[in-house]
């Protein structure tokens, strides 16, 4: 009993790859450009990540019949082949120019954002051209060697579940595709009260049974979604000692309203590049109500004047600081003004771990050592004891980035930060061409 691999898939990947290459640099691939998507196949072609690759491209072909927007969770977005793969993706390359006229191509050696950059005259055709990248390293998917662990969690809207079950079962026509779901809490019952905290099962996705296997050779696993249908639950790793494959497409309620959005305006969410948000500022974002209490106040208080600013104080909500003693979530504003107002953090201000990597490089420090440094960083080992804290104590790294590193328990991935906060500049669009319906839509309200 077996999960197939699929037929043709790194073939099928390189050729959509070249394909966007073709159509994304029509006057030649740069040379570095060039050289990140072969490391990145390279890797690929080594991992057993194809098979998850492929069902990526094929969801996102299906995504785009319907400009139905799909996004994904943590690291995997700083891949360059993800970015080439998929639909309403960001650039994660180092910030540049290019001119599709003529060729002309300039990185830009700057932590900033390729939309936070205006735009400029191309010197040798002259015609205007917009700067892209999110300076994401490979190391920051892949690792040093390749071989870091990386996960496909969707975020999707409910409506693209039976379409993802379409994909899913042209993809593996001998196996049984059954829906996957996670227990709903009820976040509002004291903790003691277990047994009447699970209020019901909510949809988390797919699993692809053993050929030959159907649900009901699980009976320890069989439950049923809220609509009665029968599915399959537990966590990743239970369903994979069953020999389950799962896809995770987690129904998100911001881009069941991003779909509404479009609808009522006739502005497809999937064209919304970063050219397109250029202009949404912070206080678009803010009066569109999208951040969570703590971002929001950040905001606020600090008024971010860049998307790079937006993305490091939204991070900073889902971030473990040592000095932070009033809960997940939350943030004690007098220690966080007082970390960012240091010197050292003034000189290295590291509010992702991608942002530790990047100093440390900047530092000439050797590059397989940074990724190793910026990983037990955002790991916690500058703020553990025992043999974590000794590993990091030895690192040959600046006294003023260790200090840094001093504040964190945890650090959020940039990767998901700019999806984030991509994601609610996108929503903010909509309630700055139409507020009408933005509030109707958001809030509800009749417009």
């Amino acid at each position: 009993m077996s999960i197939p691999h699929i037929n043709h898939a790194l073939e099928n990947i390189t050729t959509a790859c070249q394909i966007r290459l073709s159509l994304l640099y029509p006057q030649g691939i740069p040379k570095s450009i060039s050289s990140r998507y072969s490391k990145e196949l390279s890797f690929l072609s080594d991992s057993d990540l194809i098979d998850d690759f492929e069902i990526f491209r094929l969801l996102s072909e299906e995504a785009k019949k319907s400009s139905t927007p799909i996004h994904m969770r943590g690291t995997i977005m700083g891949s360059f082949i993800y970015y080439l793969l998929g639909v309403n993706c960001f650039n994660p390359l180092p910030v540049h120019y290019y001119c599709p006229d003529c060729g002309y191509y300039e990185e830009v050696n700057t932590h900033l954002f390729g939309i936070d950059l205006p735009l400029k005259k191309c010197p040798h055709c002259g015609n205007n051209i917009a700067a892209d990248g999110f300076n994401l390293s490979v190391e920051s998917v892949w690792g040093n060697d390749g071989k870091k662990t990386i996960t496909f969690d969707y975020n999707i809207s409910t409506e693209f579940l039976p379409f993802a079950r379409r994909v899913l079962t042209s993809i593996y026509p001998d196996n049984s595709i059954v829906p996957w779901g996670m227990f709903q809490l009820n976040s509002g019952m004291p903790e003691t009260a277990d047994d009447n905290q699970i209020i019901g099962i909510s949809p988390a996705g797919y699993a692809i049974l053993p050929t030959g296997n159907s649900i009901q050779d699980y009976p320890d696993l069989i439950s049923c979604l809220e609509d009665g249908e029968p599915c399959v639950t537990g966590g990743c790793w239970e369903l994979s000692t069953h020999l389950l494959k799962t896809i995770h497409l987690y129904p998100v309620e911001h881009i069941d309203k991003l779909l509404k959005l479009q609808r009522a305006t006739g502005i497809y969410a999937n064209e919304l590049s970063p050219d397109i948000l250029r202009d949404i500022t912070w206080s678009n974002i803010c009066n569109s109500t999208l951040l969570n209490n703590t971002s929001r106040m950040l905001f606020h208080e600090l008024k971010p004047k860049t998307f790079r600013d937006m993305v490091a104080l939204d991070s900073s909500s889902h971030n473990s600081f040592s000095w932070n003693k009033i809960g997940a979530g939350k943030i004690n504003l007098y220690h966080f003004q007082q970390m960012i107002s240091s010197e050292s953090f003034k000189k290295y201000p590291c509010f992702t771990r991608e942002d530790f990597f990047d100093y440390l490089l900047e530092s000439d420090i050797e590059r397989s050592l940074a990724f190793v440094a910026s990983e037990c960083i955002r790991k916690g080992f500058a703020c553990s004891v025992g043999e974590r804290k000794e590993r990091f104590d030895a690192l040959e790294i600046p006294d003023e980035i260790k200090e840094v590193a001093g504040n964190y328990l945890y650090l959020f991935p940039r990767a998901h930060g700019i999806e984030y906060i991509l994601l609610y500049a996108e929503l903010a669009y909509y309630a700055k061409i139409d507020s009408r319906v933005f509030s109707k839509i958001i809030f509800k309200k009749k417009a």
